[in-house]
């Protein structure tokens, strides 16, 4: 009998979930690549070559007068494996975890999320930021610059503040709270906006965000910030998209020189089904012969609306014995190796 009441209010409590409107999503994507640095190679597959694996759930509820609340907990998953990731090797939702609160106003999200500043590059890139073989992940290179913190896509205990969707001005406000920030230490805090111009064809659009530093053997000392600044600019001309981005990283660290990240790509559309990418990626620091050069070209066909098979072709060159590097290939430590990986995979949104 117990056994009998305790699926009756799951079915009872499930049922009242999907009434408010849950939905479960996700991706599955899976490529097999070849790759090459120095006097290594390996081939393998992997996963996130098109879009990150991932399996979310998110609500919403209509509370009148226009207000709705929502929320979203997104875990990422290597499905090569079956594990977690982000850190993983367990389910955990760190992608995205958040409550949100909307209205004619715009949107209130508290929790850990994407940065304003992620959702801007993103917008001008043709092959997706958090994708594997962007080479705009660059921008999360540090070689040359010492005690500077790489670019964080995601940020907890932020709240953020979202102008409501459309065309037209739009901005996007985030402020994370460290979890031991005081106000004699700021380490772990967040600061982050962006704000720009969506029109028919033409979108412009600025972003900054801080990181505060620190750690725990030095509690009260003044954590080092590491500040980043981006143009973007996106235009649509039938067919032809163009995307172009740049990036300036500073550090509050007097030793740390700061650098500059360019970046130029597009994407042609053959049709609903075919389209090809191409993007390069400069990047330079101030007072350092070490540079780094990416690039992606790309093929996506699109099987349905949900499928796509794709190909990738990924290249960085290290300059002066630089060691960045990109789509997770190792490269030795003051080596300038180069990265070659080419790729052909399945990606499949449910």
């Amino acid at each position: 009998m117990k056994t009998f009441l305790a699926a009756g209010l799951g079915l009872a409590a499930s049922a009242a979930a999907w009434a408010q409107g849950v939905t479960v999503y996700g991706t599955v994507d899976l490529y097999v690549a070849h790759a090459r640095s120095g006097s290594s190679s390996w081939t393998r597959l992997q996963d996130g070559g098109h879009t990150a694996s991932r399996v979310g759930f998110r609500g919403t509820e209509d509370l009148g007068g226009g207000l709705r609340a929502g929320f979203v907990l997104e875990s990422g998953v290597s499905p090569d494996t079956g594990l977690g990731n982000l850190p993983g090797p367990d389910l955990s939702f760190t992608r995205q975890s958040f409550v949100s609160l909307a209205g004619p106003w715009g949107q209130v999200d508290l929790g850990r999320m994407y940065t304003p500043m992620f959702y801007t590059l993103f917008r001008a890139d043709p092959f997706g930021l958090n994708s594997v073989f962007s080479p705009l992940n660059l921008v999360a290179a540090t070689d040359a610059q010492p005690g500077a913190q790489a670019f964080a896509a995601r940020a907890s205990n932020m709240v953020r503040y979202r102008t409501p969707p459309g065309a037209g001005f739009w901005a996007d406000v985030g402020f994370g709270f460290g979890e031991a920030a005081t106000a004699s230490k700021r380490s772990g805090q967040f600061e982050g906006a962006a704000a720009g111009w969506s029109g028919e064809r033409l979108t412009l659009a600025y972003a900054f965000q801080r990181a505060h530093g620190g750690s725990a053997a030095a509690p009260l000392a003044d954590p080092a910030r590491t500040t980043y600044q981006g143009l973007s600019a996106t235009y649509k001309l039938d067919a032809l998209d163009l995307y172009a981005n740049h990036v300036r990283v500073r550090s509050s660290l007097g030793s740390t020189p700061a650098a500059r990240l360019t970046s130029l790509g597009a994407r042609y559309s053959f049709n609903a089904v075919s389209q090809v990418m191409v993007e390069a990626v400069d990047r330079r620091v101030d007072g350092s012969a070490r540079r780094q050069l990416g690039w992606t070209l790309g093929y996506d066909h699109n099987l349905s609306k949900r499928t796509a098979l794709y190909a990738r072709w990924l290249g960085l060159g290290n300059r002066a014995d630089a060691s960045a590097s990109l789509a997770g290939v190792t490269v030795a430590n003051n080596s300038g190796d180069a990265v070659r990986v080419l790729a052909a995979g399945i990606r499949h949104n449910f």
